[in-house]
Protein backbone atom coordinates (compact mmCIF):
# COMPACT_ATOMS: atom_id res chain seq x y z
CA UNK A 1 0.00 0.00 0.00
CA UNK A 2 1.36 3.40 -0.88
CA UNK A 3 2.51 5.65 1.98
CA UNK A 4 0.13 8.42 2.94
CA UNK A 5 1.70 11.83 3.46
CA UNK A 6 0.32 14.19 6.07
CA UNK A 7 1.42 17.62 7.21
CA UNK A 8 0.59 18.71 10.73
CA UNK A 9 1.32 22.33 11.51
CA UNK A 10 0.98 23.79 14.94
CA UNK A 11 1.53 27.17 16.53
CA UNK A 12 4.77 29.17 16.39
CA UNK A 13 7.47 27.84 18.75
CA UNK A 14 8.51 30.67 21.05
CA UNK A 15 10.05 31.02 24.47
CA UNK A 16 7.51 33.24 26.17
CA UNK A 17 9.06 35.63 28.62
CA UNK A 18 7.15 38.17 30.71
CA UNK A 19 9.42 40.86 32.05
CA UNK A 20 8.77 43.07 35.04
CA UNK A 21 11.12 46.05 35.03
CA UNK A 22 12.02 48.31 37.88
CA UNK A 23 14.31 51.35 37.77
CA UNK A 24 16.98 51.92 40.38
CA UNK A 25 17.37 55.69 40.35
CA UNK A 26 20.33 55.74 42.67
CA UNK A 27 22.55 53.49 40.55
CA UNK A 28 21.11 54.28 37.14
CA UNK A 29 20.55 50.55 36.49
CA UNK A 30 17.47 48.76 35.24
CA UNK A 31 16.95 45.17 36.39
CA UNK A 32 14.71 42.90 34.29
CA UNK A 33 13.38 39.65 35.67
CA UNK A 34 11.05 37.17 34.01
CA UNK A 35 9.90 33.58 33.74
CA UNK A 36 10.43 31.52 30.58
CA UNK A 37 7.40 29.38 29.73
CA UNK A 38 8.09 25.72 28.96
CA UNK A 39 7.11 24.73 25.42
CA UNK A 40 7.27 21.25 23.85
CA UNK A 41 5.66 19.99 20.66
CA UNK A 42 5.39 16.88 18.50
CA UNK A 43 4.40 16.89 14.82
CA UNK A 44 4.88 14.97 11.59
CA UNK A 45 5.65 16.20 8.10
CA UNK A 46 6.75 12.88 6.59
CA UNK A 47 4.88 9.89 5.22
CA UNK A 48 3.22 7.50 7.63
CA UNK A 49 4.58 4.21 6.30
CA UNK A 50 2.36 1.12 6.13
CA UNK A 51 5.04 -1.57 6.47
CA UNK A 52 2.70 -4.57 6.62
CA UNK A 53 -0.99 -5.15 6.01
CA UNK A 54 -3.70 -2.96 4.55
CA UNK A 55 -5.03 0.11 6.34
CA UNK A 56 -6.10 3.68 5.84
CA UNK A 57 -4.24 6.25 7.92
CA UNK A 58 -4.91 9.88 8.73
CA UNK A 59 -3.13 12.28 11.07
CA UNK A 60 -4.09 15.60 12.59
CA UNK A 61 -2.58 18.08 15.02
CA UNK A 62 -3.80 17.91 18.60
CA UNK A 63 -3.39 21.52 19.69
CA UNK A 64 0.18 22.79 19.96
CA UNK A 65 1.54 19.79 21.83
CA UNK A 66 0.69 16.62 19.95
CA UNK A 67 -0.89 14.70 17.14
CA UNK A 68 -3.54 12.04 16.64
CA UNK A 69 -3.07 9.08 14.30
CA UNK A 70 -6.28 7.37 13.14
CA UNK A 71 -6.11 3.93 11.49
CA UNK A 72 -8.97 2.12 9.74
CA UNK A 73 -9.14 -1.38 8.22
CA UNK A 74 -11.63 -3.71 6.59
CA UNK A 75 -9.76 -7.00 6.92
CA UNK A 76 -8.28 -8.94 9.79
CA UNK A 77 -4.58 -9.57 10.25
CA UNK A 78 -1.50 -7.73 11.49
CA UNK A 79 -0.83 -4.11 10.58
CA UNK A 80 2.59 -2.48 11.03
CA UNK A 81 3.00 1.28 10.73
CA UNK A 82 6.01 3.57 11.11
CA UNK A 83 5.42 7.15 12.17
CA UNK A 84 8.28 9.70 11.92
CA UNK A 85 7.64 12.28 14.65
CA UNK A 86 9.50 15.58 15.02
CA UNK A 87 10.19 16.79 18.56
CA UNK A 88 10.92 20.38 19.55
CA UNK A 89 11.17 21.90 23.03
CA UNK A 90 12.82 24.55 25.17
CA UNK A 91 12.49 22.47 28.36
CA UNK A 92 12.63 18.92 29.67
CA UNK A 93 9.55 16.98 28.61
CA UNK A 94 7.94 13.54 28.50
CA UNK A 95 6.55 12.02 25.31
CA UNK A 96 3.23 10.36 26.16
CA UNK A 97 1.03 7.93 24.22
CA UNK A 98 -2.51 6.64 24.58
CA UNK A 99 -4.53 4.39 22.30
CA UNK A 100 -8.16 3.34 21.86
CA UNK A 101 -9.25 0.56 19.51
CA UNK A 102 -12.40 -1.07 18.17
CA UNK A 103 -12.26 -4.57 16.70
CA UNK A 104 -8.45 -4.64 16.98
CA UNK A 105 -5.74 -4.63 19.62
CA UNK A 106 -2.49 -2.69 19.98
CA UNK A 107 0.19 -5.39 19.98
CA UNK A 108 3.30 -3.22 20.26
CA UNK A 109 4.53 0.37 20.24
CA UNK A 110 8.26 1.01 20.06
CA UNK A 111 10.91 3.58 19.20
CA UNK A 112 12.96 2.11 16.33
CA UNK A 113 15.01 5.18 15.32
CA UNK A 114 16.08 8.35 17.11
CA UNK A 115 18.40 11.09 15.92
CA UNK A 116 18.84 14.46 14.37
CA UNK A 117 20.96 17.55 14.81
CA UNK A 118 21.13 21.06 13.42
CA UNK A 119 22.42 24.51 14.15
CA UNK A 120 19.42 25.22 16.41
CA UNK A 121 19.54 21.92 18.32
CA UNK A 122 21.21 21.69 21.74
CA UNK A 123 24.47 19.72 21.34
CA UNK A 124 23.99 16.08 22.31
CA UNK A 125 20.21 16.42 22.76
CA UNK A 126 19.41 13.20 20.86
CA UNK A 127 21.97 11.21 22.85
CA UNK A 128 20.38 12.32 26.13
CA UNK A 129 16.88 11.12 25.25
CA UNK A 130 15.86 8.31 27.62
CA UNK A 131 13.51 5.73 26.07
CA UNK A 132 11.67 3.48 28.52
CA UNK A 133 12.72 -0.15 28.09
CA UNK A 134 9.16 -1.27 27.37
CA UNK A 135 9.13 0.93 24.27
CA UNK A 136 12.76 0.70 23.10
CA UNK A 137 13.01 -1.21 19.82
CA UNK A 138 16.23 0.32 18.50
CA UNK A 139 19.08 -1.88 17.17
CA UNK A 140 21.17 -3.25 20.01
CA UNK A 141 18.26 -3.40 22.45
CA UNK A 142 15.85 -6.20 23.24
CA UNK A 143 12.81 -5.30 21.11
CA UNK A 144 9.48 -5.24 22.94
CA UNK A 145 7.46 -8.41 22.59
CA UNK A 146 4.39 -8.26 20.37
CA UNK A 147 1.67 -8.48 22.96
CA UNK A 148 -1.44 -6.62 23.91
CA UNK A 149 -0.66 -3.17 25.35
CA UNK A 150 -3.02 -1.30 27.64
CA UNK A 151 -2.64 2.39 26.82
CA UNK A 152 -6.14 3.63 27.62
CA UNK A 153 -4.57 6.47 29.64
CA UNK A 154 -1.49 8.52 28.65
CA UNK A 155 1.70 6.53 29.25
CA UNK A 156 5.27 7.83 29.09
CA UNK A 157 7.34 6.53 26.17
CA UNK A 158 10.48 8.60 26.66
CA UNK A 159 11.96 11.56 28.48
CA UNK A 160 13.87 14.24 26.57
CA UNK A 161 16.02 17.25 27.50
CA UNK A 162 15.60 20.73 25.95
CA UNK A 163 16.05 20.34 22.18
CA UNK A 164 15.53 23.64 20.38
CA UNK A 165 17.74 26.69 20.71
CA UNK A 166 15.34 28.76 18.59
CA UNK A 167 13.22 28.79 15.47
CA UNK A 168 9.58 27.84 14.92
CA UNK A 169 7.61 24.61 14.84
CA UNK A 170 8.27 24.47 11.09
CA UNK A 171 12.02 25.12 11.25
CA UNK A 172 14.04 22.24 9.74
CA UNK A 173 17.14 22.54 11.95
CA UNK A 174 15.77 22.81 15.50
CA UNK A 175 14.32 19.34 16.08
CA UNK A 176 15.12 15.69 16.54
CA UNK A 177 13.14 12.89 14.89
CA UNK A 178 11.76 9.76 16.52
CA UNK A 179 10.40 6.90 14.40
CA UNK A 180 7.62 5.00 16.17
CA UNK A 181 6.59 1.50 15.07
CA UNK A 182 2.95 0.66 15.77
CA UNK A 183 1.69 -2.93 15.47
CA UNK A 184 -2.05 -3.59 15.45
CA UNK A 185 -3.85 -6.92 15.16
CA UNK A 186 -7.41 -7.68 14.14
CA UNK A 187 -8.96 -11.20 14.25
CA UNK A 188 -9.40 -13.03 10.93
CA UNK A 189 -12.62 -12.00 9.30
CA UNK A 190 -12.87 -8.78 11.31
CA UNK A 191 -14.34 -5.90 9.34
CA UNK A 192 -14.40 -2.16 9.93
CA UNK A 193 -11.89 -2.14 12.77
CA UNK A 194 -10.25 1.09 13.88
CA UNK A 195 -7.64 2.50 16.24
CA UNK A 196 -6.68 5.98 17.40
CA UNK A 197 -3.23 6.73 18.79
CA UNK A 198 -2.54 10.05 20.52
CA UNK A 199 1.06 11.24 20.95
CA UNK A 200 1.70 14.31 23.10
CA UNK A 201 4.68 16.20 24.51
CA UNK A 202 4.26 17.24 28.15
CA UNK A 203 6.77 19.82 29.44
CA UNK A 204 8.06 19.31 32.95
CA UNK A 205 7.23 22.37 35.03
CA UNK A 206 10.15 23.77 36.98
CA UNK A 207 9.66 24.69 40.65
CA UNK A 208 9.15 28.40 41.43
CA UNK A 209 12.25 30.56 40.92
CA UNK A 210 13.78 27.98 38.58
CA UNK A 211 14.09 28.74 34.88
CA UNK A 212 13.92 32.49 35.52
CA UNK A 213 15.93 34.94 33.49
CA UNK A 214 17.51 38.00 35.05
CA UNK A 215 19.67 40.71 33.63
CA UNK A 216 20.95 44.21 34.38
CA UNK A 217 21.24 46.97 31.78
CA UNK A 218 23.05 50.25 32.30
CA UNK A 219 21.36 53.39 31.10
Amino acid sequence: MNPITHTCRVAVFVALMVLSVRAQHTSGAVTATGQVSAVAAVSTRSAVRVVKGDAQVSARADGAYGLVLSVFGTRGGEIQLELPAQLRSNADFDLMASCTTGGATLSALSVVELGGAGEFVHPGAAERVEVLLTFDGRPGTNPPLSRGLELSSPTKILHAPPISLGGTLDSPRNMIEVVLRIILAAPPGEQDWHAELTISAMPRVNPPNNGSAEGTARR
